[in-house]
């Protein structure tokens, strides 16, 4: 099981797959991740438990990121103000790691969370149309046991995303109805 990067009931600002327009020049269907609104400063948890590598794109990209790497599973956590792990650091699930910012190519204060799964060290289903990155709301659980995609907030340009449809591919479905 993975959490939210965020505790309480984060606001979700962009869905996974939202705004295809903006992200075809990155080669992508639509936004590869989520976008939760959240002040810069705010204080960001590791999802799931794995090694830590420590990245600044400078202004472009992601900014400075984190990546969470773990036999089945990779996180992105980017656009942050500051970093709190090292290089090469192993984390558990709940760990603090970064503040939230808005460094990289970004558009306000805000934390970016892209999901991917791995198998034998390389990413799955990275012809999906987001290099791999997939829609994890439904098996991510809030602090308080609830699901993501079901209990999170989600501001009004974000609400669309809510009834889009995607891929088998493209989702990670919560096959235990949990």
């Amino acid at each position: 099981m993975i959490f939210s990067p965020l505790p309480g009931t984060p606001t979700v600002t962009q869905g996974f797959g939202q705004n295809p327009e903006i992200y075809q020049q990155y080669g992508y269907l639509g936004h590869n991740g989520f976008d939760f609104g959240v002040p810069e400063g705010t204080k960001v948890f590791a999802p799931h438990d794995g090694l830590c590598t420590v990245k600044d794109d400078g202004a472009n990209g992601y900014g400075k990121y984190v990546t969470i790497d773990a036999p089945t599973r990779r996180s992105f956590l980017a656009h942050c103000s500051q970093i709190l792990v090292q290089n090469g650091q192993s984390i558990s699930q709940g760990d603090p790691i970064a503040l939230s910012g808005n460094t990289g190519s970004s558009t306000g204060a805000h934390l970016h969370w892209t999901f991917k799964i791995m198998k034998n060290g390389a990413v799955q289903n990275k012809t999906n149309g987001y290099d791999g990155a997939m829609d994890c709301s439904e098996v991510t659980r809030l602090w308080q046991q609830q699901s993501l995609h079901q209990h999170a907030q989600y501001t009004d340009a974000a609400k669309p995303y809510l009834s889009m449809t995607l891929t088998a591919n493209q989702v990670i479905k919560n096959t235990t109805g949990a």
